[in-house]
């Protein structure tokens, strides 16, 4: 049975294709970030629309002593992220409060899988109406949102489509960074390029190795020195 292929792999692939085959081969060091940890943390936290600035104020709070004790992070960092974010937080809020009504109710880290497709994943957020939601803790485009999210987004709702037996048309994704919750409409050629990169990822993990990106971000990748070996090793044969 070909195994199911991570949406979490997808967004690694359309960062570069080589870390899904670094990845697939083990050793790859985790490597968490206080401050995308701190922010998603944050949104996923929200509970009520009232006096948004304070309830966010009290969960950075809560948070600050919560989160190294669920993840492998030092205090020190997570207490660094907590001070940049109050001189952040009342922009954050003033431009999230129009958007909660998108958010309010919702369901967080939702599981997801389906054998017929061959993807699995988890959800950031099941919002209202059962609209999935993901949330990305980097900078927003000007306008929409990037052609990175727009697909991950396309392989959640597939999944929910599969469970609703009805397409899901529409997505949200979150930029907490600006306090933004931006509509996505999906479109075929969305689930299409998912699936077709679903399959190139199996190639991958059979152990194809991929071309490396012009635009990969090598300067701050982790499997840096064993690409570069490999590339070495590659052109002595070839």
């Amino acid at each position: 049975m070909t195994p199911n292929v991570r949406i979490s792999e997808i967004g690694l692939y359309l960062r570069c294709p080589r870390l899904v085959y670094f990845e697939s081969l083990g050793g790859m060091p985790a490597k968490n970030d206080a401050r995308k940890i701190l922010l998603r943390s944050l949104m996923l936290s929200i509970s009520q629309k009232d006096d948004l600035e304070g309830h966010l104020r009290k969960i950075a709070s809560r948070l600050e002593e919560e989160l190294p004790v669920i993840y492998e992070i030092d205090q020190e960092d997570v207490s660094s992220a907590c001070r940049e974010l109050e001189e952040e937080i009342a922009g954050i809020a003033q431009n999230l409060a129009g958007n909660l009504d998108l958010l309010l109710p919702y369901e967080a880290e939702v599981d997801l899988h389906s054998e017929k497709l061959g993807l699995s994943g988890r959800l950031d957020r099941l919002a209202v109406d059962g609209v999935p939601s993901i949330i990305r803790t980097g900078n927003a485009p000007t306008q929409g949102v990037w052609k990175r999210d727009r697909i991950i987004l396309a392989g959640y709702a597939m999944l929910l489509s599969e469970i609703k037996s009805e397409h899901i048309n529409c997505g949200l994704v979150e930029y907490p960074r600006q306090g933004l919750v931006r509509s996505v409409e999906i479109h075929s050629v969305d689930r299409a390029r998912m699936l077709r990169i679903r399959d190139r990822i199996r190639m991958i993990k059979e152990g194809q190795l991929p071309d490396r990106l012009e635009s990969a971000p090598c300067k701050s990748c982790s499997a840096t020195e064993r690409c570069q070996t490999r590339q070495s090793l590659a052109s002595k044969f070839f």
